[in-house]
């Protein structure tokens, strides 16, 4: 067993395609599929499920070494960055799993900053739902992910709270709850209301104390891009519950933002990194500017370790409102 074949299965089972394996590796499809025939030779099984030479998925046999093959790529990866950090200069490429929320309204000035301060290092953003960004940071397709967590989280990550996310209602100007009047759940209840999808911690929350206080909303709209939920609000279509950080009062001078931080808990904005994994310096220097707050050697406790108490640093976490913490 080699490297080569490591690469080929964890690129096959990513994309579940040959050809778009074969092309991200540089390699001849030929090439590819007799490193993957050679390795389910070695290993005595069939990891990949095929009908008419087409990957379908994984054998369940396949699932498992998919999971170790990952562990030893990313492991690999490690030793290879270790190499690297000899040098007195912060280069290469940080690879941050994010979404839109964060990607529009949070991490651009944190961007700029880092890039002043590190011209040698890119920055590359994959955008996607909490769920696959951290699945992203598992596989080891990317070294940070900026997320509030999904409803389960893997094994192979670990999940540092950085900042608190309160919540709002936003809704258009001449709106009945832009009256003035203190916001409740049985005044909001009564609107269609457009909020997270489902693997968004903020769904959960929303639903939740909805529930607890025995109302059921009605929700008409969903959407993982808070920017896509505000123009629904300003066609009318309802009302909808975001995280304040996600509001620019400059930008939406047609909405109006009511504090509901009285009806919902925040959220917690997380960093995520693999479990056990290495902390480029350059990941590190980005995490000092994004959250200052957080020391470096407790993260890479907490990274190295695996363990740590999370509701303790949720609570302590700073709050993050229009752009800044505090």
């Amino acid at each position: 067993m080699n490297l080569q074949q490591i690469d080929a299965v964890c690129a096959v089972a990513r994309q579940l395609s040959i050809s778009s394996a074969a092309d991200s590796l540089n390699m001849s499809q030929s090439g590819l599929s007799r490193q993957l025939k050679e390795l389910e030779l070695e290993l005595g099984v069939q990891v990949f499920l095929r009908t008419r030479n087409k990957v379908v998925g994984l054998t369940p046999q396949g699932v498992q070494a998919l999971r170790i093959m990952q562990r030893v790529a990313c492991d690999i990866k490690a030793l290879q960055q270790i190499g690297s950090e000899t040098s007195t200069d912060t280069v290469g490429e940080i690879r941050i799993a994010t979404t839109h929320v964060y990607a529009r309204h949070i991490l651009p000035k944190v961007i700029k900053a880092f890039g002043d301060r590190f011209p040698a290092v890119a920055l590359a953003l994959q955008q996607s739902d909490p769920v696959r960004c951290c699945e992203s940071i598992s596989r080891g397709d990317a070294e940070i992910g900026i997320v509030t967590l999904p409803d389960k989280l893997a094994d192979s990550v670990v999940a540092v709270p950085a900042y608190q996310l309160p919540r709002c209602v936003i809704a258009p100007r001449g709106h009945p709850l832009t009256d003035g009047k203190k916001l409740t759940l049985a005044r909001l209840a009564k609107y269609p209301i457009i909020t997270y999808p489902a693997p968004f911690s903020g769904r959960t929350i929303v639903m939740e104390r909805f529930a607890a206080a025995g109302l059921a909303p009605r929700i008409v709209c969903s959407a993982t891009d808070a920017d896509v939920s505000k123009a629904y609000v300003e066609l009318g279509m309802g009302v909808a519950i975001l995280a304040k950080a996600a509001v620019d009062k400059v930008r939406d001078r047609g909405l109006v933002m009511i504090e509901a931080g009285h009806l919902f808990p925040p959220g917690v904005l997380n960093l995520v990194f693999r479990k056990n994994g290495f902390l480029t310096r350059a990941v590190q220097s980005f995490v000092s500017i994004l959250a200052p707050h957080i020391k470096p050697a407790a993260l890479l406790r907490a990274v190295e370790s695996g363990h740590m108490d999370r509701a303790a640093w949720a609570q302590a976490a700073p709050v993050y409102e229009a752009g800044t913490a505090k």
